[in-house]
C-alpha cells in the first residue's frame, strides 16, 4: 500500500470543446509523438446545439525529463501546454482553438504500477486497475478489466471450489497483463506513430506507405493486439 506510483515524466491534460464535426465526424485522431507533444482527439455527443456541432474530447500529452507530475486534485491551465500545439492548424482543424474553446481543463500524471507477483488471497482476489494499473493507452484500462471479468467468470463456473477458481483465474490473467503493463511503457499502441516520426526525422510526409510498408503496419498492429489479448475465442454458452 505504501508504494508509490511509477511516473516517466508523462503529463496529460483533458479537456472537452463543442466544435463542428471533424473529418467525417466520427473520425478518431492521434497526432503527433508523445516526446514533442501529442493530442487524441473524438467526437463523444452529436448534435448539442441547434448548429449541429459536436461535443469533442481531446486530451493533449507530453513526456519531458526531469517533469514533475500533474496534479489530480487541481485544474488544470491551457498556459501550462497550449505552447506546445500554437503551430498545429490544418485546414481541417485548429486545434489551439479546440483546446482554447474548452470551459474546462482537468490535469493528470500519466502512471502505473510495476506488476504484483500474486493477486489472490483464499477467497479474495482482484481484477482491473485494483491488480494491474497501467497506462491508459489502446483502451486497455477497460478493456483489460473486461477480460478478467469473462475469466473470473469461465473460472468459477468450471471449477467446484472457489478458491481454486480464483487460483486458476489468477494463473491465466497475471502474466498476460504484467506483460501490457511493460510493454505500454515502451511500445504502446500508438507505435506507427513514433515510428512514422522517426522514419520521417520529424519532416512532413505526404503518404506513409513511403516511409514504411503496409505488411510492417499490419505486423505492428497484430503484435499489439495479440499481446492485449485483443483477438478472444467466442464466449460459451
Amino acid at each position: 500500500p505504501d508504494e508509490k506510483v511509477a511516473f516517466a515524466g508523462i503529463n496529460t491534460w483533458r479537456g472537452v470543446t463543442v466544435h463542428k464535426p471533424i473529418l467525417t465526424g466520427k473520425s478518431y485522431m492521434r497526432i503527433g509523438p508523445i516526446d514533442t507533444g501529442k493530442m487524441v482527439i473524438y467526437p463523444i455527443k452529436d448534435n448539442v446545439d441547434a448548429n449541429g456541432n459536436q461535443l469533442i474530447n481531446w486530451v493533449a500529452e507530453i513526456q519531458r525529463d526531469n517533469a514533475s507530475m500533474n496534479d489530480w486534485n487541481r485544474m488544470g491551465n491551457a498556459s501550462d501546454f497550449l505552447d506546445i500545439f500554437k503551430d498545429w492548424r490544418f485546414d481541417w482543424l485548429d486545434v489551439p482553438a479546440l483546446i482554447s474553446g474548452a470551459s474546462e481543463i482537468l490535469e493528470y500524471p500519466m502512471v502505473d504500477r510495476d506488476p504484483v507477483e500474486q493477486w489472490t488471497f483464499g477467497r479474495v482476489t482482484l481484477l482491473g486497475d485494483a491488480a494491474h494499473p497501467m497506462y491508459p493507452r489502446g483502451s486497455n484500462g477497460s478493456a483489460q478489466a473486461i477480460i478478467d471479468a469473462r475469466t473470473l467468470a469461465e473460472q468459477l463456473a468450471a471449477c467446484e471450489d472457489p478458491c481454486e477458481a480464483l487460483k486458476a483465474y489468477e494463473a491465466l490473467r497475471l502474466g498476460p497483463t504484467a506483460n501490457i503493463v511493460r510493454t505500454n511503457r515502451s511500445v504502446p499502441p500508438d507505435f506507427i506513430i513514433m515510428k512514422a516520426d522517426e522514419l520521417s526525422g520529424g519532416k512532413p510526409f505526404t503518404r506513409i506507405d513511403d516511409l514504411i510498408s503496409q505488411e510492417e503496419l499490419r505486423q505492428i498492429s497484430e503484435n499489439y493486439a495479440r499481446i492485449a489479448g485483443f483477438a478472444l475465442a467466442p464466449a460459451k454458452g
